[in-house]
């Protein structure tokens, strides 16, 4: 993944962020509140300087309602696919599976975005030695 597509996927998370916030009638005080974190991370993940954890990221999809693929997905492919992995793999139903395939696919995201915001965060540390 270069700088360039992880900036374009920030970006979108943000703009997905930002709307889901504003769909549910959240600011970001509120938003944080309601997470029990303090708004200033909220605030670095709009001005996308971090990006949250994926913990954090399911909850935020539970409250405002969206699923968790909504914040990475353009608008044409998103589904609803919030879900829990209770179930064992031999109960699933192929919607399940497909379901569960999603979410994890989600998480992947949101871990290489991370992976890829803390390689820019090191290069800017090393720039500035």
């Amino acid at each position: 993944m270069t700088v360039k597509k992880t900036l374009n996927k920030d970006k979108e998370f943000i703009k997905k962020l930002k709307q889901a916030m504003l769909e549910s009638g959240f600011n970001q005080v509120s938003l944080a509140k309601h997470l029990g974190i303090k708004s200033g991370s909220v605030s670095k993940w709009i001005r996308g300087e971090n990006n949250p954890k994926l913990s954090t990221l399911e909850a935020i999809a539970e409250i405002t309602g969206k699923p968790i693929n909504y914040f990475f997905a353009d608008d044409s492919t998103t589904q609803n696919i919030i879900g829990n992995n209770n179930t064992q793999t031999s109960d699933k139903t192929e919607k399940d599976l497909k379901k569960e395939l999603e979410l994890l696919k989600a998480k992947q995201e949101v871990q290489a975005l991370t992976i890829e915001n803390l390689k820019l965060r090191l290069e800017r540390l090393e720039r500035k030695k």
